[in-house]
């Protein structure tokens, strides 16, 4: 049935001043978007040319989240991540869930500001919830303190990460799963993530938590063969894919002189060697003794070495060194060694060395680090560690070797704890609750 040409007319317009009023609401919204994002991104502009926001800290970690978080939104020409300008988006619910399971990590999710987006202040909502992300993916990868702030004479090993490429991933993949993966994921941290999840009181979760942090300060991949020596457990360890093939009891240095952390590569091992003695031990120990007995050096078979110009001991019985010395060269001048002062193994705390570690089976550390040498028999290395005359016997292939410091570990599913002979949980957990 046909309608008048009047009808089809006012139909016609009606039609038209809907689409139009439609149309003009489409454009007007889009306009609202438009300004809304050009306002947060004039907003996180001006956030970001200040040295620093408020919120963030002035230690030294907080200003490399800040680096970060600038150098983050300069790649992405300063748009918004958490909202579209006036309402946030489901990044902002990720990041909130991903930082309320800080604690599986050892880590305190009250450390972290995810404060839901401001509408009236989108563009600096925006940036403090990435700065947020940043310090809790530097905090969750590298630890929550640098390690110097616990002892000056700790170093990391520092894990590879590009911080950059994760928060991008996180950010346009998703924050759960990529965050996750900044964490250390070696079998060593996985297990005492484990046990934290089994401690029922606070002190077991605090030493559990330091521990945790000490192993976001090494790689990874400690290497498909290693050394490592665990200071306060007073214990070395030859680690083979991932599996310990020879272990012994140490001697480590004295609180006053404290074994060093550090990671490093054995290069040579030393039989019958001088024992070099370092300039604070003869002017503490050995010239007072010199001074009151004369005969005092050469019954300790001591020497003046015009060419160094520094004492040293002979090689031979009653060398502090003993038959052997392994070397990994370092500043602080410490290595493994023999020693004639067996009797220390039998003590339960052997903190007794001027710093270098003692070895209670020198011949079997010689003859594993020098396997690829098959020249090097079980009888030639006996007669080189009495022989009197040093020689220097370099590795076909340098060692990696870890001088570390856990008072907690997983063994066999189960949390073993020693006591912390140098105070550093107490320094780190005290560095680690002061910092902002």
């Amino acid at each position: 049935m046909g309608y008048p040409d009047r009808f089809r007319s006012s139909r016609a317009c009606a039609v038209g001043a809907v689409c139009a009023v439609v149309f003009g609401a489409a454009c007007s919204h889009a306009r609202q978007d438009e300004e809304a994002l050009a306002a947060a991104k004039s907003a996180i502009q001006s956030a970001l040319r200040s040295p620093r926001q408020p919120s963030v800290g002035n230690d030294k970690r907080a200003g490399r989240a800040w680096a970060d978080t600038r150098q983050f939104y300069e790649r992405r020409d300063d748009a918004p991540v958490w909202s579209d300008g006036r309402k946030a988006n489901g990044r902002a619910g990720e990041l909130a869930r991903a930082i309320g399971a800080a604690s599986q990590d050892g880590l305190d999710a009250a450390d972290y500001d995810v404060t839901p987006i401001d509408p009236s202040h989108a563009g600096e909502s925006d940036v403090r919830q990435t700065y947020t992300l940043f310090r809790y993916a530097r905090d969750l990868s590298s630890g929550t303190i640098d390690p110097e702030a616990v002892d000056s004479q700790w170093h990391r090993a520092p894990r590879e990460l590009d911080l950059q490429a994760a928060i991008d991933e996180a950010v346009e993949r998703g924050i759960d799963q990529a965050i996750a993966k900044l964490a250390p994921h070696s079998q060593q941290y996985l297990g005492l993530k484990h046990q934290l999840g089994s401690c029922r009181d606070d002190d077991c979760r605090r030493v559990v938590a330091v521990n945790m942090d000490r192993w976001r300060w090494l790689p990874d991949d400690l290497g498909s063969r290693y050394l490592i020596v665990n200071i306060p457990a007073f214990r070395l360890d030859a680690i083979e894919n991932g599996r310990s093939v020879l272990d012994m009891k140490v001697v480590t240095g004295k609180k006053e002189n404290p074994t060093p952390v550090i990671a490093d590569e054995m290069t040579s091992v030393v039989f019958s060697p001088y024992w070099n003695i370092p300039q604070t031990i003869v002017d503490r120990e050995i010239l007072p003794k010199a001074d009151k007995d004369p005969s005092y050096l050469e019954r300790q078979n001591i020497e003046y070495d015009e060419s160094s110009g520094h004492y040293r001991q002979r090689p031979g019985k009653g060398n502090s060194l003993g038959g052997v010395k392994f070397l990994f060269p370092n500043h602080f001048n410490v290595y493994l060694h023999d020693t004639p002062s067996v009797h220390l193994f039998d003590r339960v705390e052997r903190d007794f060395s001027h710093g270098c570690v003692r070895v209670e089976q020198p011949l079997a550390l010689a003859k594993y680090v020098l396997r690829d040498k098959p020249e090097w028999t079980e009888d030639r290395i006996r007669e080189a560690m009495t022989s009197g005359v040093e020689k220097s016997v370099p590795l076909g292939q340098p060692l990696p070797i870890y001088l570390v410091y856990f008072t907690a570990w997983d063994e066999g599913g189960r949390l073993r704890t020693v006591a912390d002979v140098y105070g550093h949980d107490r320094r780190q957990h005290a560095a680690s609750a002061a910092s902002p």
